[in-house]
């Protein structure tokens, strides 16, 4: 694809430079980038999470109407590949990258974002991950939570917290998954533990990431 054979590149001004759209540059990226590379920056862009005050740099009607308005193109199949799974609900990359993987090993897609009100503490949650009919959540976590600034006390008043949350949410739901940047890398944990929950795999394993 030439740029300027079917519109003319759109340049933005952002801190004083010039810039293609973002648009442009996540459909360039789509093109060439393996496809969990571009997944994780296109959801990056289009987040816009109901706890996280930030306003999306795009939304996934604007990118659709850009990659419409240049096809036919060299790569335009791997940009569609990218659209058809870029979410909004995406909350970092593990969660992006944790998507293809159950996809990619053949579980049924999960719901991203539920939101729960847990009555005993007051509180609103927002599941990463959630199985309705198993009644299953999932929770994609790295650790930088709870090696963050702040010191041990701050890190021990997290991690508290957290299985406060957790102990209040298995009263609502069947069962509660964690898994980490190397569960997820090496497939083998998160399989065995979306197996062992009774997740439904409906598919055949295929390789994305």
């Amino acid at each position: 694809m030439t740029v300027g054979q079917r519109q003319q590149l759109e340049v933005v001004e952002r801190d004083g430079r010039l810039v293609t759209s973002v648009e442009h540059t996540l459909i360039q990226l789509s093109r060439m980038a393996p496809l969990g590379t571009a997944l994780v920056a296109t959801d990056a862009a289009l987040r816009d999470l109901p706890y996280v005050g930030c306003e999306p740099l795009t939304t996934l009607e604007r990118l659709c109407t850009a990659h419409e308005a240049l096809r036919p193109y060299r790569g335009s199949g791997r940009v569609q590949a990218v659209l058809s799974r870029a979410t909004s609900l995406a909350d970092g990359p593990l969660e992006s990258a944790s998507r293809l993987v159950i996809e990619e090993l053949g579980f049924a897609a999960p719901v991203l974002q539920r939101g729960l009100w847990l009555p005993v503490s007051g509180q609103d949650v927002y599941l990463d991950f959630y199985w309705e009919e198993e009644r299953i959540a999932g929770e994609a976590d790295g650790y930088g939570k709870y090696l963050g600034p702040g010191g041990p006390g701050v890190a021990a008043s997290t991690v508290i917290a957290e299985k406060q949350r957790e102990d209040e949410l298995r009263e609502q739901v069947a069962g509660v998954l964690r898994w980490d940047w190397q569960d997820m890398w090496r497939r083998q944990p998160l399989e065995r533990k979306l197996l062992r929950a009774g997740i439904p795999r409906p598919r055949r394993s295929s390789r994305l990431l």
